[in-house]
This record gives structure tokens, sequence and C-alpha cells, in this order.
């Protein structure tokens, strides 16, 4: 296998860090704080223009799932270019890492394979944790956490399904990308055997029909499912939380390899670029600026809420 080949995946992590650490445009929260008062900090501000009204609630914001999506889509494919010394530092220990595995993939898929073939209880949960990945769970994950929020008046619940939604997009977008990129055969195609085709497998992959052979790097379903725990674990306050969403996200990125479909590279790369997007989803979310229109009895207004 080139050098190339190994620096090419690699590359793919300079856009987990940024998206992860990088700041962007909007980050404007020491100017905010300073205006508004040390009180103040880490809640929403609300400013209330055109004769608020007194005795009003405002109802939850109705939201749209493509609101400051160019903004999140900007800030995923610039992030490369935007990475300081600092990210850079740690993307070379993420490309090493990512090339070890690479070098290692077959091995370690016959390992996984093996234990399969010796342990029951894992060609049974298997097929299970594999479905955390596919498109209606993840969904309707989002789904629950929106019908939950409207009926409970739960705005963060809101949130959660809508931003979910989002970074699921997102993911899938990059994931599709890179797989007609890389064209990497999946481990059941030949047998345990590693090969790259490359962009020449754009067409190839669609020779078959139905589930297709060569776009085995990165993992979509393992994308899929971190973007999703990543959000949920940004957007709440219990330890137990995050640890169940990483955990079942994690199972099924292994199950991945047990279903013979994914090298562990693969997972690994789809967690790093799932986690990177479920948090800048949630991070320019937090910053934007949203404009509520209240109506109360006896009057009417707008409300700019700056969130940072």
């Amino acid at each position: 296998m080139s050098t190339r080949t190994l620096a090419l995946p690699g590359f793919l992590l300079c856009v987990c860090i940024v998206l992860a650490n990088g700041q962007t445009p909007l980050d404007s929260s020491t100017t905010t704080n300073s205006a508004i008062g040390a009180d103040s900090v880490a809640r929403p501000v609300s400013v209330v223009l055109l004769n608020p009204p007194l005795d009003s609630v405002s109802p939850i914001p109705k939201p749209n799932v493509f609101a400051g999506f160019i903004q999140d889509a900007g800030d995923i494919w610039s992030s490369p270019f935007r990475m300081d010394w600092d990210d850079a530092a740690i993307v070379g220990g993420l490309v090493a890492t990512t090339a070890v595995l690479i070098a290692v993939d077959e091995p370690v898929y016959r390992g996984f394979r093996d234990f399969q073939n010796d342990h029951t209880w894992v060609r049974k949960v298997s097929p299970v944790a594999t479905k955390l990945g596919e498109f209606y769970v993840p969904y309707g994950i989002a789904a629950a956490f929106y019908l939950k929020g409207l009926a409970f008046k739960d705005a963060d619940a809101v949130d959660t399904g809508v931003l979910s939604v989002q970074a699921m997009i997102h993911s899938a977008v990059v994931v599709q990308l890179l797989k007609h990129l890389f064209g990497r055969t999946r481990p059941f195609v030949k047998n345990g055997k590693d090969v790259w085709y490359g962009p020449r497998a754009f067409m190839k992959r669609y020779s078959d029909g139905g589930f297709s052979p060569y776009d085995s790097f990165p993992s979509g379903h393992t994308i899929t499912a971190f973007s999703l725990a990543a959000v949920i674990a940004e957007r709440s306050d219990h330890f137990w939380v995050d640890v169940a969403a990483y955990s079942l996200a994690g199972l099924c990125g292994l199950s991945r390899l047990t279903e013979h479909d994914h090298w562990l590279s693969d997972v690994v790369v789809g967690a790093a670029m799932g986690v990177a997007i479920g948090k800048l989803v949630v991070r320019n979310h937090e910053r934007r600026l949203e404009v509520i229109p209240t109506i109360g009895s006896r009057s009417t207004g707008v409300s700019l809420m700056l969130h940072y």
C-alpha cells in the first residue's frame, strides 16, 4: 500500500480536529458577556424590542431543519484550511494512528471474524446492534426527541431532535462523498483482503446493484450513530446520558466489523468525524442569533435571543 494511500484517510482527520476545536466568526462570547454582565454567563440573553408584552410567555420557536445549515456546511468543508498549530499537532498523531490502523486492518478483521464464529452471543447481538446506524433507528430517535418536546412544551427536546437531524444529514453528505472518492472494498468482497480502487470505482460501486462492495471507507452507520450520540451528549447535563449515547454508538461501530461490512479504520474515522460534526452543529446553534416574535394580551414585540 502506498504512502499516499495511507495519508489520504489521515488527512480527513484534519476535519475532525478543526470541527471539534476550531473557532467560528460567531464566537463573540467575550464581547457579549462584558456588555451584559458576569451573572449572565452561559445563559441565553434576551433583548426585547418594540414594546414587549408584560404578561405573556413566548411560545417554543418553531424549528426549521435547514436553519443554519449552510453555515454549518461551510464550517465543515472549510475546516482543513482553518487549522492552527495546536490542531496540526493533534492531527499529526491522528494521521499516524490512521496509518497504523489501515496497516493492521486485515489481521484485526480476521480476529473479529474468528471471535464471532466462536461466540454465539456475538452472532445474535451483532445484527441488532448494527441497526443503531441504519436510517430508521437514528432518525426515529431524533423524531422522538422532537415529538416529546412538542407534547410537553420542552424547547430543549425540540432543539435536540432538530439538531440531530441536521448533524446526520451533514454526516451523510460527507460520508457519501468520501466513499466515492476512496473506493475501498468491504472485507467480505475478497475474503478479508484490503483493496483501494480510488475514484475509478465511482461507477463500479453501482455495477452489482444494491449493497455496494466498493464503499467501505468510512463507515456510514458509524458516522450516523456517533453524530447523533454527540448531539444528545452535548445537549444533556447528565453524565449517564453521555455514557449511554456513546456506548450504543460504539456498539454499532463494532458490529460493522462482526457483520463483515467494514474495517476497523473505517469505524474509527467514521466515529471521529461523527463526533466532530455533531459537536459543531450544537456549538453553532448555541452561538446563533435567533429572532422570536412574542404576542401578549396587551402588546407584541420581538425578542433577540443570542446563544453563546
